[in-house]
């Protein structure tokens, strides 16, 4: 009697442990396919990002780029004073505060679209906190001022393959 109900208990033991095992597996499968779906999704991002980023993204440090972009800005705001300051890391991002200040403004037009291609820079891209215009006393002319940062990512040539 005993014997039987050992071999009951046992054989119970064994079915509760075999069941066990195969939840485990079905779920370990339904996990592989979400995992894989995770990875094709994680390589489309990979792969838009890489279409969108310029080439010289890829040859040039994040520090160069960003020295690149404010030669840029010298030579499209040749009446303005561009003042910078150093490059800050944070994470995974770096920035360099700018600050553009012109006299007299000669076309609001060409303000509008200088304003209008720092908002369109990418790598680094331009982020304006502020802009100001005034008015000279005597009524006659107008100054501006545009403050923002160049931001992009550290280390360009990390992120290859």
């Amino acid at each position: 009697m005993t014997a039987v109900v050992s071999g009951i208990i046992i054989a119970k033991k064994y079915r509760d442990s075999v069941f066990a095992t195969l939840k485990n597996l079905q779920t370990a499968e339904q996990n592989l396919f979400r995992m894989k779906e995770a990875i094709e999704d994680i390589d489309k991002t990979i792969t838009e990002a890489r279409m969108i980023m310029p080439d010289i993204f890829k040859k040039k440090t994040a520090e160069e780029l960003m020295y690149i972009r404010v030669d840029e800005l010298k030579s499209r705001f040749r009446d303005a004073e561009i003042i910078i300051t150093n490059i800050e890391y944070k994470g995974n991002e770096i920035s360099m505060t700018i600050g553009i200040k012109a006299g007299k403004m000669k076309d609001y037009t060409a303000f509008v679209n200088n304003v209008g291609y720092l908002q369109s820079l990418k790598f680094p891209f331009f982020s304006i906190n502020a802009v100001s215009l005034f008015q000279s006393q005597d009524k006659i002319s107008v100054s501006y001022e545009i403050k923002g940062a160049l931001k992009t990512l550290k280390d360009s040539r990390s992120y290859k393959d």
